[in-house]
Formats: C-alpha cells, sequence, structure tokens
C-alpha cells in the first residue's frame, strides 16, 4: 500500500461512511475548534506599538533637550488580557551614536493643542484583548547616561516594551522601530540653549517606520 492509499484508508477509518460533503464540514469544523482553542488557551497575549506622526523633542526648563513626547497607539490582536508594565527606547544618531530613554509620565494636550503638561505618573497599562489604546508618553535620558546633542541627519529609534512581564530584567517582547530627519534649521533650534520658563515641543516628522 502507498502512501495515498493510506492515506484514503485512515480518511475512510476516521470519517466512516460520511459523504464527502459531511467530510469537508467536517474538517472545516475542526479546524475551527483548534484555531480557538489555540487562540482562548495557548496564544501568548501581544502588544504592538504604533508611532504617531512626530516625535516631539522636548527642550527642557534646563535648557537641555534630554526628553522627547511619544503619542502612540497600542494594539492587542491576542484573545488575552495583556499588561504594558514598561517602555524603553534606544536612540541611534547620524554618527552611529546609542543613547538610552525610559518613559518617565503621561501627559495630555491643554485646550488648543499647542501645549502639554502632566498627567499621571507612569503606571502598568492593561488592554483588554482584541483592544487598542492611545497613550502620549514622554521619555527622559535614562539617569547618568547623557542625551544627544541632536544634530541634523537620520535617526532612528526603538522602542523596547514588557508585556506581561514585571521584572525589567526579564528580555523585553515589544518592539518598535521608527527614523526621524533633523533638518539643519531644526538643528538650530535645538543646538545651545538657555534655561526656558516652560518646556518646548519641537516637532519631527516620522518619516519611516517598521
Amino acid at each position: 500500500m502507498d502512501k495515498t492509499e493510506y492515506a484514503l484508508a485512515m480518511l475512510e477509518r476516521f470519517f466512516g461512511n460520511l459523504s464527502p460533503f459531511q467530510v469537508v464540514v467536517s474538517v472545516v469544523a475542526l479546524a475551527t475548534g483548534a484555531y480557538t482553542f489555540y487562540k482562548s488557551f495557548l496564544q501568548r497575549a501581544k502588544l504592538s506599538l504604533f508611532p504617531g506622526d512626530a516625535v516631539r523633542l522636548v527642550i527642557l526648563k534646563s535648557g537641555s533637550v534630554s526628553a522627547f513626547n511619544l503619542m502612540c497607539n497600542i494594539v492587542n490582536t491576542s484573545m488575552k488580557t495583556a499588561t504594558l508594565h514598561r517602555l524603553e527606547a534606544e536612540v541611534v544618531t547620524p554618527s552611529r551614536e546609542e543613547y538610552r530613554f525610559a518613559w518617565s509620565l503621561f501627559y495630555r494636550y491643554l485646550e488648543g493643542g499647542s501645549t502639554v503638561q502632566k498627567e499621571t505618573d507612569i503606571y502598568p497599562v492593561a488592554v483588554a484583548r482584541q483592544d487598542s489604546k492611545l497613550l502620549f508618553v514622554q521619555f527622559k535620558a535614562v539617569p547618568g547616561i547623557p542625551s544627544p546633542n541632536w544634530p541634523d541627519g537620520r535617526y532612528k529609534f526603538t522602542v523596547f516594551g514588557w508585556v506581561n512581564r514585571n521584572d525589567k530584567r526579564t528580555s523585553s517582547n515589544l518592539n518598535a522601530k521608527f527614523h526621524i530627519d533633523i533638518s539643519p534649521e531644526k538643528a538650530q533650534q535645538l543646538g545651545p540653549l538657555q534655561p526656558q520658563k516652560k518646556p518646548v515641543e519641537i516637532p519631527i516628522p516620522v518619516v519611516e517606520w517598521s
């Protein structure tokens, strides 16, 4: 008995005297049941991060540009609730220098949409199954690590997240990459600065993401 005959014999033993139509219906039902079981019980919670249209570099009151604001959409495509415990960002400059930032606060826009202020401190964000949440997050340079001088050129941003993992020593399981281009004119705005009365945003469009 060759492989084809063997396969047909096994199908006949499994489905008995069912008609071809009944066999198709049974196969579809089995496949649907297996998919539902995987989605409900085996699939791990998964979040994806999608950046907004711009990274908003922040000139702080001290005059340094050691923070940036990012509007992002967090999407849960799984069938389980997912909790985002932490976000960090790595910024690679045009000269290939690497800098590390961590989320520090959630902000909101004031009336008119041109000024932001702190809304809350950072807290774990739960996203229900097959749902999404819009976040306004400020990232600040990790203490002890300097921030870029922001010369003109292309920058690569990689955002790392810890989903359903509340220990930073574990590896991150969320990853989003995007790029910005700082023009010479924008770089001049980000050059050596004096202390400010209030933080100022310099929006830089996102030009490429994955």
